[in-house]
């Protein structure tokens, strides 16, 4: 990202000279800039026997964002130094331009070294290397200090969440710690019963930070800094007039290091506006290109946010 920063910096100040100097002179002027030239984009994180899904695209010619879909790229997965499969295309039905890259029957498997190789017509082929961690479990969940509040329609309800894994002390492992709200949808029938519908998950907030649309409680740790389970101050906000609450999920994902320092990097994009503030620099895993290619394991572990 600083390199995409120092890039618009200087397009801006090579335009401004440009003007000045075609007012100064009548003589033609050569401004000796080199333009980078454009690089494939990957994306993937992937899990234990599940499919390998894979998203390519290119950065623009003077190297910032990432804005053509590729849809003709030669992607082959090896485990180790074999080859597993390789990937095809897949055209997302519902968004033009913006398909995928999946295996058909290879599934990836814990503790193997994967690495992809990703060539297309035009630009440098690009390699990234990871694996998948072994699991951890979570070995306990509790809620702490709960209160509620409803103004109009809208019930929060306030919380300490206390989560506690088994981290192995003899290594290092990184994790990302997701939590979401189930909640069970329900309307009122002609005589006055409740009818339940059907349950979904809905994303959380904390008290300085609302709940957005799609936006997940994620917490990035690396070990467990304290003897003590961690602690997490949130905000669960239902509509009262269709929502129930139903339970907590507290996702445990055991991350690669690539998975675990590209979500890192991102905490410092976002809210980011170049070119005032300092440029931040994206973690990249993808040799010749940019992205991230990471596996990451998960377990679940869920309670109740109202004890029956």
């Amino acid at each position: 990202m600083r390199i995409f920063a120092y890039y618009l910096r200087c397009c801006t100040v090579a335009a401004g000279c440009c003007l000045t100097l075609l007012f100064a002179c009548e003589e033609p002027v050569e401004l000796n800039i080199d333009i980078p030239k454009s690089r494939l984009v990957i994306n993937s994180n992937f899990y234990p026997n599940e499919l390998v899904v894979l998203r390519i695209s290119s950065t623009r010619p003077i190297g910032g964002v990432s804005h053509a879909n590729i849809d003709n790229a030669e992607v082959s997965l090896f485990e180790g130094t074999e080859l597993a499969e390789s990937l095809e295309y897949l055209p997302d039905p519902e968004t033009a331009g913006a398909g995928s890259y999946r295996t058909k029957v290879f599934r990836p498997k814990v503790g193997q070294q994967y690495t992809i190789h990703v060539a297309a017509e035009g630009y440098d082929p690009v390699t990234a290397v990871s694996s998948i961690p072994d699991p951890i479990a979570i070995t306990s969940i509790a809620i702490n200090g709960l209160t509620k509040m409803t103004v109009d329609d809208l019930t929060t309800y306030d919380y300490s969440l206390l989560i506690d894994y088994a981290d192995p002390v003899e290594e290092t492992n990184y994790y990302d710690l997701r939590i979401y709200q189930e909640v069970i949808g329900y309307k009122m029938s002609a005589k006055g019963d409740t009818v339940r519908q059907s349950a979904y998950l809905k994303s959380v907030g904390t008290p300085t930070r609302a709940a957005g649309q799609g936006a997940t409680v994620s917490v990035l740790l690396r070990d467990k800094c304290q003897m003590n389970a961690i602690e997490v101050h949130l905000q669960s906000q239902l509509d009262a007039s269709r929502e129930l609450p139903g339970e907590i999920v507290a996702e445990l994902r055991t991350v690669s290091p690539e998975y675990y320092f590209y979500k890192r990097s991102l905490l410092g994009y976002e809210g980011t506006s170049l070119p005032l503030n300092e440029p931040v620099i994206l973690f990249n895993n993808v040799d010749q290109g940019l992205g991230v290619f990471a596996g990451y394991n998960s377990v679940q572990q869920k309670l109740l946010l109202l004890p029956e």
